[in-house]
């Protein structure tokens, strides 16, 4: 959005790109990857430390945090069915070009 912004009020700019985030929770808890999501909320993964009676915020913590808040939920900010799409296009790109083997969807 920002990016749409900018090319509106700005002239020199010839191409924008906006792009949108895909985030796995669970992906970053499974891969200890979670340490600046609970920095931007930190007072809440405290209180659940706390509460758990841990010394330390860990990835149990962060997860049963994230179970209570959004359990299983989708964020719409961040629709991953929205990747189907180009992805698929990608894949049939490189496909055509003879170099399907250097296409790696991520959802697999």
């Amino acid at each position: 959005m920002h990016a749409c912004f900018a090319a509106f009020v700005d002239t020199r700019y010839n191409v924008v790109l906006p792009i949108i985030g895909v985030q796995g929770f669970q992906w970053a808890v499974d891969n200890d990857m979670w340490q600046a999501r609970v920095d931007s909320i930190k007072h809440l993964f405290e209180e659940a430390r706390i509460d758990s009676g841990k010394s330390e915020i860990d990835a149990e913590v962060v997860k049963k945090v994230w179970d209570k808040i959004a359990p299983g939920a989708d964020d719409p900010r961040c629709p991953v069915l929205g990747l189907q799409e180009p992805a698929s296009k990608a894949a049939e790109a490189y496909a055509e070009a003879g170099s399907a083997d250097k296409f790696k969807d991520p959802k697999n």
